[in-house]
């Protein structure tokens, strides 16, 4: 006859005192207590193996953390799983591999591989900026969760807050950046689909907080005010240079006398200070010639051209011409990336003889349509001559004409 083993209790787990040596306590099934000669208590189950009919032993925890109810839980567990021919042992690595996998694809490991990718493509601080709104918004709830559960009634949840606080542009600008981050990973083998693709449908985002502008018919008035301002002589001629040039608020600051060419007139600006991450030219036209030469007076021996006054071998900061435009009276009105709106809404209003290829191609943006830009590989380098010097005549006319 088959001998019975008596279930434990806890009253005798807790009562087991440490001996010379480690000895066992049997709970029936193949589970036991071990008792170390430290009287430190510890759970495993006995079997074997399935296939090599080997016996081993699985530790389980220790008393008290794993409690007799758990320990018999996990037994059951076991001994269904040897019932289908499977070992325990084993069964429990490939879990502990699937975490340790989930662990690596969580939504802000998966960010961290799309950010490094992404640092190849874009301005660093267009980067920053988007990490920093992740930052905020996204990781707090989504970053710890593997990215095959980054669903979209999570999504939804996590970014409510900004659609209540009526923060329409902080919100679609987050979720883009999630579906861009989702989109990396469909592409990378990690999801089948990116089930927040259509989330944007759910929310309300508002008026668009487009960087504000002014139409051409006030620059006069603008320039006035610039000129007889009390801003200094350096801010004035960043802030008339980027209006001539229309690059961007950064292009602008950053420019180096290294980069400009005076005999052939042209600026070239190298791929990594471009948020396309593509070399820019840009034609000078007589009139940003003009504020060149007054800033050579003054930095010619410096590397940039709007050299800060606080640092050396800084430029000034980009913000410098947001700050002005605000002591303008600007406020809401317009801002630094605005100022390539100007140029373009008169080029494309005023001078319908100039191809809106050319006028993208001025302010470095891409052809949007991809059969388009298949065909077209042309910078329009000696059409933009052209048409950078229609846009200055026009800016010095405003600046001379004001009544």
């Amino acid at each position: 006859m088959a001998r019975v083993t008596k279930p434990l209790t806890n009253t005798e787990i807790e009562k087991a005192k440490a001996k010379q040596k480690p000895y066992s306590l049997a709970d029936g099934g193949g589970l036991f207590l071990l008792v170390s000669s430290t009287g430190a208590k510890t759970w495993q189950f006995n079997y074997y193996r399935p296939f090599t009919n080997k016996r081993t032993k699985f530790s389980l925890g220790a008393f008290p953390d794993v409690s007799l109810a758990q320990a018999r839980a996990k037994r059951e567990e076991f001994r269904a799983l040897l019932a289908q021919g499977v070992d325990p042992q084993e069964e429990a690595k490939k879990e502990e591999q699937a975490a340790s996998g989930e662990m690596l694809n969580s939504f802000l490991r998966v960010a961290e591989r799309w950010k490094a990718k992404k640092a190849q493509e874009i301005e660093p601080l267009t980067l920053k900026k988007n990490w920093r709104r992740l930052e905020v918004y996204a990781f707090p709830a989504l970053g710890c969760l593997p990215v095959a559960e980054v669903l979209p009634s999570v999504v939804i949840k996590s970014l409510e807050p900004l659609s209540q606080q009526g923060k329409g542009d902080t919100l679609k600008r987050t979720l883009r950046l999630i579906n861009e981050i989702l989109n990396y990973a469909v592409n990378y083998g990690l999801l089948p689909f990116n089930p927040c693709a259509n989330v944007n449908a759910v929310f309300n985002f508002g008026k668009s907080e487009h960087n504000p502008t002014i139409r051409p018919e006030e620059l006069p008035a603008f320039l006035y005010q610039l000129k007889n301002s009390k801003l200094t002589l350096y801010t004035r001629c960043l802030i008339k240079f980027q209006l001539l040039t229309m690059v961007r608020p950064v292009e602008a600051s950053s420019a180096e006398w290294s980069e400009i060419d005076l005999l052939k007139s042209l600026w070239s600006i190298p791929a990594e200070k471009m948020k396309t991450r593509k070399p820019h030219i840009v034609p000078l036209s007589t009139q940003a010639r003009d504020v060149l030469a007054i800033m050579w007076q003054f930095t010619a021996a410096a590397k940039y051209v709007f050299q800060s006054a606080r640092t050396t071998n800084k430029p000034m900061n980009s913000q410098t011409v947001n700050k002005a435009l605000v002591d303008l009276g600007y406020k809401g009105k317009l801002t630094a990336h605005g100022l390539r709106s100007i140029g373009s809404t008169y080029l494309n209003e005023y001078e319908p003889m100039i191809s809106p290829d050319v006028i993208e191609a001025c302010l470095s943006h891409g052809i949007k349509d991809q059969v388009r830009r298949a065909y077209n590989r042309s910078d329009y380098l000696e059409q933009r001559r052209i048409v950078m010097q229609i846009w200055g005549d026009y800016v010095e006319a405003c600046e001379r004409n004001f009544t």
